[in-house]
């Protein structure tokens, strides 16, 4: 095949090796082969899968390198060593939930063509273990992210200037995997975390027992219905504005100008696009999951988001850390009253 052909045919069946994957930690395939190398009707029986299918399946993964196949005529399957960790449920550096999450992304993202007619994101399919379940991994996937890439992340926050408050405001903190690197390197502050509740209870399961704990205050609440806790100086909104339109980002940003104390910061981590919008690549692939999942998401550009913030009423606004990744922030002060809501 031609260098075109072989390019398209990578497009194309790229969503294999994600559905293979993803089956595999939906239904846990993993942890038990961590446990103990297992053969396929073993591992069957004891996950209660058909057995022709779970050979098959395993044998995809052990051609994909995340497995280890040993013997012949009742083989036996490991998970490799440098996965171990990853795909162990109960490790806390566990990336099952990532995987699941991936896996109802695929399940939107199937339905792009219908998506682009509509206009309306694709109906959401549960996977095999239910909605609650689906967003409890969604929630679990932002840690599973966030512990790779939050020291980095704070650490830029911090060469920038920025990493300097009494109290923080994790807006959608999720289980607080921000809230905790920052409260780290600063011993004197402490933080609430406002989420919906299911992310509250494990931010609550997270914290408790910990020396975190007493410096954390945990709010449930919907940023899109209810005011925010008051008495802040920092507010962190990571990973959030792409999930809404301009005015829904304009209004969340004022009900944080209204939760902050005057004098206080927002720092808005996200995606920044390139103003034609086809860099960074990252982002224009994230701005089409947002089209596939939301009525009104999309991808930011720099120029967007400092008018979106004036608009309510924020000032000094600057592109504190420029990345080609969700890394980029943008930071804004609030100098004064807030009008009431």
């Amino acid at each position: 095949m031609s260098g075109t052909v072989n390019t398209l045919e990578g497009f194309s069946h790229s969503y294999q090796s994600a559905c293979i994957i993803g089956a595999a930690a939906e239904l846990d395939l993993f942890t038990p082969l961590i446990r103990s190398p297992m053969t396929a009707a073993g591992l069957a029986a004891q996950r209660e899968t058909d057995l022709r299918a779970t050979v098959m399946l395993l044998d995809a993964l052990a051609a994909l390198g995340v497995l280890r196949k040993s013997g012949d005529a009742e083989a036996v399957y490991s998970v490799q060593d440098a996965y171990r960790e990853l795909l162990d449920i109960d490790h806390p550096k566990t990336y099952i939930p990532m995987l699941r999450h991936r896996l109802t992304c695929v399940r939107q993202w199937a339905d792009l063509a219908r998506v682009l007619r509509s206009g309306k994101p694709a109906a959401r399919a549960p996977g095999i273990l239910g909605a609650a379940e689906d967003y409890r991994s969604f929630v679990l996937a932002m840690h599973s992210i966030g512990i790779a890439v939050a020291p980095d992340v704070v650490d830029s926050l911090e060469q920038a200037g920025c990493l300097r408050f009494r109290h923080l405001l994790d807006v959608g903190g999720a289980s607080g995997t921000y809230t905790l690197e920052m409260l780290s390197r600063l011993p004197g502050a402490a933080a609430t975390i406002f989420d919906l509740p299911p992310a509250i209870e494990e931010a609550r399961r997270r914290f408790a027992g910990t020396a975190f704990e007493p410096r954390i205050r945990l709010a449930a609440g919907n940023f899109d219905t209810d005011e925010l806790p008051t008495g802040c100086d920092f507010a962190w909104v990571s990973a959030i504005i792409h999930q809404f339109g301009r005015e829904q980002a304009r209004a969340l940003y004022a009900k944080i100008r209204r939760a902050l104390d005057p004098g206080g910061m927002i720092a808005v981590r996200d995606f920044v696009m390139q103003p034609d919008r086809t860099a960074p690549f990252d982002g224009a692939m994230f701005a089409i999951n947002m089209l596939s999942a939301t009525p009104c998401g999309m991808c930011y550009t720099y120029d967007e988001i400092k008018e979106d913030l004036e608009a309510s009423g924020f000032t000094n606004i600057r592109h504190a850390v420029p990345a080609d990744t969700m890394g980029a922030i943008v930071t804004a002060e609030h100098a004064g009253r807030c009008p009431a809501p």
